[in-house]
């Protein structure tokens, strides 16, 4: 629940809800693409809010933005509730989130069962706004994993096609390298998941024995990032 000071009449109230709204959809969105440690994409917001805004009254308390659909995943349609408590009144609004990434489909026909070589796939930038089916971003590298089905040339890869070729396994102990503003450092750690290069996994870091997020980068290694 976010709060936001609002002093305004029913057209400004219309057009700081349109930057507010976008501001938070955009916030959900770095958050999560900085979690999955993906590079910044090409999004656009397009924000539709009730039509009622032009009859409500100026809010004389902070504006409150409910963003529905918690557990989604912060693109597509994302439904809001505006709620102001002096005078009382709610207001439905929604912002659409169209996001361009680029993901891996196949350049040519691969048979189930067979390792995947570099020459088999080739990247593509697709809203994925629209995908109705799974898919893995281009950041991730899927050389070495497996087919586990027959993939047609020009198929979008989703990550049930595919059995990964774990770079780390969990329970075993890992390197993890850690670099900020040109100092780095290494220290050890235990996988606590398997991951494939370029996944994000949580280890444990042996010396503090604290849990963190780190990056597969290498057999065995891992890094942090901020």
């Amino acid at each position: 629940m976010l709060s936001y000071p609002l002093q305004a009449v029913p057209t400004d109230l219309s057009r700081h809800l349109d930057t507010r709204l976008k501001e938070d959809a955009s916030d959900a969105l770095n958050s999560y693409l900085q979690q999955q440690g993906w590079s910044a994409p090409e999004a656009d917001y397009q924000v539709w809010i009730s039509p009622a805004v032009t009859h409500l009254p100026p809010c004389q308390q902070a504006i409150r933005l409910q963003a529905g659909g918690q557990y989604r995943q912060p693109w597509g349609r994302r439904p809001y509730l505006a709620e102001c408590t002096e005078p009382a009144w709610q207001l439905r609004a929604r912002v659409e989130v169209t996001l361009m990434l680029p993901v891996w489909v196949t350049a040519q026909e691969i048979q189930k069962g067979q390792a995947i070589r570099a020459g088999d796939l080739v990247e593509k930038s697709l809203d994925i706004s629209r995908l109705q089916r799974g898919f893995v971003p281009s950041s991730e590298s899927l050389v070495g994993s497996k087919s586990t089905r027959n993939l047609r040339m020009g198929q979008l890869i989703g990550e049930l096609d595919l059995q990964k070729a774990w770079a780390v396994r969990e329970g075993e102990g890992v390197l993890i390298r850690a670099g900020l503003d040109g100092f780095s450092a290494t220290t050890r750690g235990k996988a606590l998941a398997n991951g494939a290069i370029g996944d994000g996994i949580k280890v444990r870091n042996i010396s503090s024995g604290k849990e963190i997020q780190a990056w597969v980068i290498d057999k065995g290694e891992v890094e942090t990032r901020f």
